[in-house]
């Protein structure tokens, strides 16, 4: 019987699927990239701007304390009448020019002098009530409040020592500024227009990358689904080559896969479990190939030597799969769908939930197809009394939850598949596999059912 091809653009909505899903992926990891630079520089360029103000303010309040600092001739800690009105002169002064409060401080961050401009005394009782720590080292410090839609900045700047005082520092200054209304609206301003240029530049420069990315991605998509067709393409070829070999037929091989397929989907297998079941389905008995035709096609039962040889399509399929990665998951089929529920079966005698899950379903989908096909040396079982068997082997050959699940889809997709030419049951499980294989990029976690199998 002549082996069908397969069909390298067998479905072509799942490729179109695949592709779509390929651009959602990339549109969503632009918008994350356009998204992460326009905060990263937003921040950047808020951070300049908060920076600029600082030294703004540093600059301001070094001036005015240098002015201090120069006429300062006093310890601030022993003024007399006539210092102290010095000072405050100077400090009232600094009020009228640039600052709404000006406070002098010794080195006991006790209050010596103050000036307060006219009308700033609530905002002298607000600030207050969040003053900041005196600095342990000297250094200058900043604050930023807002309050009422204004922005104060209160700085404290170290004073030093002149004159008859000593050298070092001598006490503190202390300024609250008050930015006016047509400061802070050329800040915003200018920060909301910058901030609008460098978005609108980094959404530019995404929109002209998605095309660039589109064209490579294209190629790769096109390289990789070329690869992975012809993987399905020798999948396909080796599991068939072999079932006709074996039963000089291939459609045992499409049936077994797709009542495996429809098995492994109805308990919520994941999709990359279900990927594997596909390719230990058609790859199920790949070590038949070293086993000799006058024991493989023997039309009656095999000696006990005859089948001890038999046994040894295991351990050749197992060695087959490992010379490639690709196929290398196929192998929980390849080598356990013999194995038994109770222990009794053949390599490892393993028992229970032991045996991988995607053997213990590939081995009643097998055994029922089997039982269900003709044979030169037999003729094919009703479906009911392979069904019975089925049930009778439960928690002996099967495992009874896989059955209990298998007995309430197979009949259904018994008569579908035996209504079936062949080309019609290649087209069917070619659109399985195309369906899992091209479109199915991102497994879903697996629904609880399966867990428990």
């Amino acid at each position: 019987m002549k082996q069908k091809p397969f069909n390298a653009n067998m479905d072509s909505r799942a490729a179109l699927s695949t592709a779509r899903l390929t651009h959602r992926k990339i549109l969503v990891r632009l918008f994350i990239g356009w998204l992460f630079l326009c905060i990263v520089i937003g921040g950047a360029i808020l951070w300049s701007e908060v920076h600029r103000f600082q030294r703004f303010s540093h600059q301001l309040a070094l001036h005015e304390s240098a002015i201090l600092s120069d006429k300062f001739i006093y310890d601030l800690a022993h003024l007399d009448t006539a210092s102290q009105q010095h000072l405050t002169n100077l400090a009232q002064q600094l009020v009228r020019q640039n600052f709404l409060i000006v406070e002098l401080y010794d080195l006991d961050q006790q209050l010596r002098v103050e000036a307060v401009r006219a009308g700033a005394e609530a905002t002298e009782n607000w600030i207050g009530q969040h003053r900041h720590q005196f600095p342990q080292r000297g250094e200058f410090t900043h604050e930023f409040h807002f309050k009422d839609g204004k922005l104060f900045i209160v700085v404290l700047v170290p004073i030093k020592g002149s004159g008859i005082t000593p050298a070092g520092t001598v006490g503190y200054f202390e300024g609250i500024y008050l930015i006016d209304e047509k400061t802070l609206a050329t800040i915003k301003s200018d920060l909301i227009r910058t901030l609008l240029f460098v978005s609108i530049s980094i959404t530019f420069t995404t929109l002209l990358m998605y095309p660039v990315i589109m064209t490579l991605n294209r190629g790769l998509i096109r390289l990789a689904n070329d690869l992975l067709m012809g993987n399905l393409e020798l999948m396909n070829v080796l599991g068939c080559a072999i079932a006709e070999r074996d039963s000089d037929t291939n459609t045992h091989n499409y049936r077994v896969t797709c009542y495996a397929l429809r098995l492994g989907e109805a308990i919520g297998l994941p999709g990359n479990e279900i990927r594997n079941l596909i390719m230990g389905a058609f790859l199920h008995d790949v070590g038949k190939i070293g086993i000799r035709d006058p024991i493989l096609l023997k039309p009656g039962k095999l000696t006990p030597q005859e089948f001890a040889i038999m046994k040894t399509h295991v351990p050749l399929g197992v060695g087959i799969l490992e010379q490639s990665s690709w196929i290398s998951g196929a192998r929980d089929v390849v080598e356990f769908h013999h194995e038994k529920y109770d222990g009794s079966g053949y390599p490892k005698g393993l028992e229970g939930d032991a045996i991988p899950l995607n053997a213990r379903i590939f081995a009643i989908a097998d055994v029922f197809d089997a039982l269900t096909s003709e044979r030169p040396y037999k003729k094919s079982w009703p479906m009911d009394e392979a069904i019975n068997h089925i049930v009778q082997q439960s928690n002996q050959h099967f495992d009874p939850q896989l059955v209990d699940v298998f007995i309430k889809i197979v009949p259904a997709l018994f008569h579908e598949l035996h209504s079936m030419e062949e080309p019609q049951m290649v087209a069917m499980i070619q659109h399985c596999i195309a369906r899992h294989f091209l479109s199915t990029m991102v497994d879903h976690p697996a629904p609880k059912q399966a867990a428990r199998l």
